[in-house]
């Protein structure tokens, strides 16, 4: 019954909510989304010189590169978050847990680069997706999560994070794995954080550069007041919505709306915003 209701809503949804071309070229393909004045700020897993890392799409959904500010760049830039009560700073999460600190001018959108540091307990073979920060009653709890496949569960990390000191500490794990999707499976491919503590995933099919995607959208716990995780039980967990044919890389919770950006490889990217 659960699952025939979800089926319901996602075709609900579907239905009122186009997807939106952002831009036709893989180089444009979307893995991060913060908001950013009256748009979005995003990033892209590109990994050769002269190709984006960090972009601005306004309210028009025309998409700019920005410069980024150091010689060296990021390698495959999967995740974007934006620091709880600071202005116009976020983390920029590569695939291999290094994190870049950095401020974007809205005047300007010159991008600082203010820190970077590693998170911690990750092993060789885990390839991170999703980061987003809680901000807890005992300070700010980072979360970040190993992607998965079909062979290997993914693990979602909560650790307190330090903004001073850039230092963890309580670093916690669970490891899990999700029912959909069956095949090429990525179980996270983002995390987004409801202002009432839900943490929601994205979870992908991936067969290759081509297709043909799914994504699978879930609730994955609640944060409790105190920085406490309760994970959804594994019986409870269905997908809230479904999507043939995108793959979801990028979300991110606006007020009474869901807004989902995708990497769809080959097909560029494309975008989606719903009600809720």
């Amino acid at each position: 019954m659960i699952q025939i209701i979800s089926l319901i809503i996602s075709i609900f949804f579907l239905s009122l909510s186009p997807w939106k071309t952002i831009h036709s070229e893989r180089i444009y393909s979307v893995s991060g989304v913060v908001a950013f004045k009256d748009g979005f700020l995003v990033v892209h897993d590109n990994k050769k010189k002269n190709q984006p890392r960090v972009s601005f799409i306004d309210k028009k959904y025309q998409i700019t590169p920005l410069v980024w500010p150091e010689p060296e760049l990021p390698y495959d830039l999967e995740s974007a978050y934006q620091f709880p009560n600071f202005e116009n700073r976020y983390i920029f999460m590569e695939s291999t847990g290094k994190c870049y600190e950095a401020s974007v001018d809205p005047k300007d959108y010159r991008i600082d680069i203010l820190h970077t540091y590693t998170l911690p307990n990750l092993k060789p073979k885990m390839n991170l997706e999703g980061i987003a920060i809680f901000p807890s009653g005992q300070g700010l709890v980072i979360i970040y999560g190993d992607r998965g496949s079909d062979s290997r569960k993914s693990t979602l990390f909560t650790a307190l994070f330090n903004p001073r000191s850039k230092s963890f500490k309580e670093v916690k794990t669970l490891t899990f794995d999700l029912p959909q999707p069956k095949l090429d499976k990525r179980n996270i491919a983002d995390l987004a954080l409801k202002t009432d503590g839900s943490l929601w995933c994205s979870a992908t099919s991936d067969p290759g550069d081509d297709g043909p995607f799914s994504t699978f959208i879930y609730e994955l716990g609640q944060f409790s007041h105190a920085g406490a995780f309760t994970p959804t039980h594994p019986d409870l967990l269905k997908a809230i919505m479904t999507f043939d044919g995108q793959k979801v890389e990028a979300m991110i919770f606006q007020k009474d709306k869901l807004v989902l950006m995708t990497d769809n490889e080959n097909f560029g990217s494309t975008m989606n915003t719903i009600e809720y």
